[in-house]
């Protein structure tokens, strides 16, 4: 084989790999987002797996033990128990400030939620791959509130 096949090869290898990888990212699926309700306060947002679960940790408002329950979801992003959206007013008439845990990952303290008295909705949405990352970098700079003019020297 000469030189100029194997480039010719190697181009068609790389279109084809690039094709493959832009198909993925376009892929929907599930992902979890969980919102106060009915100030609809950003908590999280996860992509949702057939393995994926989270977990709510509170103290009965009426005293007793700490409470926790899980929820698991089924391959197409549904909740179980359940089959939809979660309002759980339950987690949040308790004692404390509840959390929320997304699989094994650090609880997230609920104390705004808890202060307010507002309820944790749960929701599925179906997105693209590529979707998620875009969509935390463009709510990470709208937070920031020098948007890209900030942060020059000379001021």
């Amino acid at each position: 084989m000469s030189d100029g096949d194997l480039e010719r090869r190697a181009r068609r290898w790389d279109v084809m790999v690039t094709g493959v990888l832009v198909l993925f990212l376009l892929i929907p699926i599930p992902f979890a987002q969980f919102r106060g309700w009915p100030g609809g306060e950003p908590v999280l947002e996860r992509p949702v797996l057939p393995w994926s679960s989270f977990r709510l940790c509170y103290v009965p408002a009426g005293g007793g033990r700490p409470v926790e329950e899980v929820y698991r979801f089924t391959w197409n992003g549904k909740l179980v128990p359940g089959g939809g959206e979660l309002r759980h007013p339950a987690a949040l008439e308790s004692l404390e400030a509840p959390l929320l845990a997304w699989q094994r990952q650090p609880e997230v303290e609920l104390r705004s939620l808890h202060r307010n008295g507002e309820f944790l909705l749960v929701r599925t949405r179906w997105r693209p791959v590529a979707a998620w990352p875009l969509g935390m970098l463009l709510a990470s700079w709208k937070d920031h509130g020098a948007g890209v003019h900030g942060g020059g020297a000379g001021r």
